[in-house]
């Protein structure tokens, strides 16, 4: 770790602070403090190499026991706490280059095409383990932290200084919720959960209602019922529908979203980029199928309240149109 690099950190953030605030350069729906308090979270986090080696060895054990992502050829390299302190750390030497230069090779060939759609796969699984199985996630999907050998089809994982943990019952429960209502547009189950995790607050304009729900909808497009067959992440155009509601929130976001938030839908995007870099043409589905199948909510509650509260707004629309 370069010298100083940690101790720097709350300064430059007041800075930048300092800086947006004179100019107004940052509109009121981006909530900058919440972002720039996240920021300063995970900075300290990255810079603290005793945690980073703890979370490296923990990671190292989750894919490791795992015989799923073991047969897909994940690894994580050993570490070496006699050799590391707050500002070193040592790890095992592994070979590969980033994950995405398999997308400069060929592509017109049927093998090609495989290994992509197998990797793209691969990470989407290891994805999903994260945030819902594990609910430990390595939050920094840079390409650069997947190491492909072309040779043996290892993919190493690096860098763990971005991992996180991530509360079950108060968070993961619903936001799985959220996450299976966008892949089944299923809108009043999202605006629902939606107002359970403060993503919104009851009092927001159509427009930005809309734009949530779009947004979400794009968010569950590879998990989609019309996907059990494959889904084609290189003309998806996933970029560009997400992007469209920015202004929109800039513009209507009455509430900051969840802190845990910021990081997770990073580490989603992320992985959905990555398929896109790839060019895969896969199924999804069943992998989010195969969670919820696997996944034990904490309070079974919420969906009777859901039930409920769905049942009563049907009861009055029914009563208000007879009227």
């Amino acid at each position: 770790q370069y010298p100083g690099v940690g101790n720097s950190i709350e300064s430059d953030l007041r800075n930048v602070m300092m800086l947006v605030n004179a100019t107004g350069m940052a509109p009121k729906g981006l909530f900058l403090d919440r972002i720039v308090d996240v920021s300063r979270k995970e900075l300290l986090l990255e810079v603290d190499y005793e945690q980073e080696l703890q979370n490296q060895l923990r990671m190292k054990q989750l894919v490791e026991s795992d015989p799923i992502l073991v047969n897909y050829g994940f690894i994580v390299p050993d570490v070496y706490p006699e050799l590391s302190t707050k500002q070193i750390l040592t790890t095992e030497f592994v070979s590969g280059g980033t994950i995405d230069k398999i997308s400069s090779q060929r592509s017109d060939t049927t093998d090609n095409q495989e290994e992509r759609n197998r990797i793209a796969r691969a990470i989407l699984t290891l994805t999903l383990k994260e945030l819902f199985e594990w609910r430990f996630v390595q939050t920094d999907p840079n390409w650069g932290n997947f190491l492909y050998d072309v040779h043996t089809s290892r993919i190493a994982l690096i860098d763990f200084g971005s991992t996180r943990q991530y509360d079950k019952k108060h968070f993961v429960d619903s936001y799985l919720r959220i996450v299976l209502a966008n892949a089944n547009r299923d809108r009043e189950a999202l605006l629902y959960y939606s107002h359970c995790l403060g993503f919104l607050t009851g009092h927001e304009h159509r427009d930005m209602i809309e734009a949530h729900v779009q947004s979400g909808y794009t968010m569950g497009d590879p998990f989609s019922s019309t996907a059990n067959a494959a889904y084609d992440f290189k003309t998806s155009q996933f970029s560009k529908h997400l992007s469209k509601y920015g202004p929109v929130f800039m513009k209507h976001r009455l509430t900051p979203p969840p802190e845990e938030v910021y990081t997770l839908h990073r580490k989603l995007v992320g992985a959905f980029m990555l398929c896109i870099k790839l060019g895969a043409v896969i199924p999804c589905r069943d992998l989010l199928e195969q969670v919820v199948e696997n996944y034990t909510f904490e309070n079974e509650n919420d969906d009777d309240e859901y039930d409920n509260d769905n049942n009563k707004t049907h009861n009055a629309t029914t009563t208000t149109n007879n009227a």
